[in-house]
């Protein structure tokens, strides 16, 4: 009997002491359907304006987001949450963009874009919910306009986002910017050797002090002149740019611009364009949007009825 109850005892104190050496699971690690202290955020949301990619234009980009949980533990139910597009948050923007004298936000085109699904779920127990994919299609899209989606994350089952946490801005614009000139070369008509800044080096070296400068001798060749750009591969460009000799009014004033793509086959882009005489900024051109490999300015006469002409810059602008 004395050896059955010492073997009884030793039973329970073992059981006593591997319950007390067993660790409570902390509240952090716990289950649990608490809402007060519980946030949803979109992350997308959470780093500000999402800029897609329009340029180069392909058939089909794509993006992801989801949403997260923020809280003590983690949730103990499946945590749905729909998306929509939210016309207000558009409104609202163009309404400052208005007041400030900006040209307003276009909503996305009909059927530039989808969603793969409209709706993901945090599941119990975890703080991440699935992906949803926004496939868009960048040949939808004027190239030339400035487009914004708005995605707004709801839940029904009364949890709360953190405030600017919910709603994801998906901004579609090309900004037009110049071309940097590593690479180009720049071949001309003729050059004025009597001046060290007169060569042709000078039209791209980025320098408006510097310019290129064709003679002015007895002999000295006269309209048409002509300066060449090679930029040494592709580039899309939407505008050339044109800066005339800073100190100086006397320069060409009636041109055309040949463009190419291949390097030989050549069309024109800009025809009877006309320099401004006063305009000591970059005086920009339009031309249709398009790759180009070279490009040759063709002057015909001049302001003040010399045989001569210079000009200081040639810039392209493009995506």
């Amino acid at each position: 009997m004395n050896i059955i109850n010492k073997s009884l005892i030793a039973v329970v104190i073992s059981v006593f002491v591997f319950a007390s050496c067993e660790k409570e699971t902390p509240e952090y690690e716990k289950k649990n359907n608490t809402k007060d202290q519980a946030w949803l955020n979109v992350q997308k949301a959470t780093n500000g304006i999402q800029e897609l990619t329009l340029f180069p234009v392909v058939n089909e980009r794509h993006d992801v987001f989801n949403v997260n949980y923020g809280g003590v533990g983690y949730p103990a139910e499946d945590i749905n949450v729909s998306f929509a597009f939210d016309q207000n948050v558009l409104d609202s923007l163009n309404k400052i963009r208005r007041n400030a004298g900006a040209e307003p936000l276009l909503p996305f085109p009909a059927g530039s874009y989808n969603l793969d699904h409209t709706s993901t779920t945090i599941k119990s127990g975890s703080t991440s919910s699935g992906y949803i994919t926004l496939t868009y299609d960048p040949s939808k899209f004027d190239l030339s306009k400035e487009y914004m989606l708005s995605l707004k994350a709801t839940n029904s089952q009364g949890y709360i986002f953190r405030e600017g946490h919910s709603t994801v801005l998906y901004s579609a614009a090309v900004v037009e910017k110049l071309h940097a000139k590593a690479g180009w070369t720049a071949t001309v008509s003729s050059i004025h050797t009597g001046e060290s800044t007169g060569t042709p080096t000078a039209l791209i070296d980025g320098n408006t002090s510097t310019f290129w400068h064709t003679p002015y001798d007895a002999n000295a060749p006269k309209f048409p002149h002509w300066a060449e750009v090679d930029f040494g591969k592709e580039i899309y460009a939407t505008q050339i740019g044109l800066t005339r000799r800073q100190n100086n009014t006397t320069g060409f004033k009636t041109f055309d611009i040949q463009g190419t793509k291949d390097g030989t086959t050549w069309e024109t882009i800009v025809e009877n364009g006309v320099m401004d005489q006063t305009e000591l900024d970059m005086q920009k051109f339009s031309i249709s949007p398009q790759y180009l490999k070279k490009i040759k300015i063709t002057m015909k006469d001049n302001f003040g009825g010399q045989v001569y002409t210079h000009l200081a810059e040639i810039d392209v602008l493009g995506y």
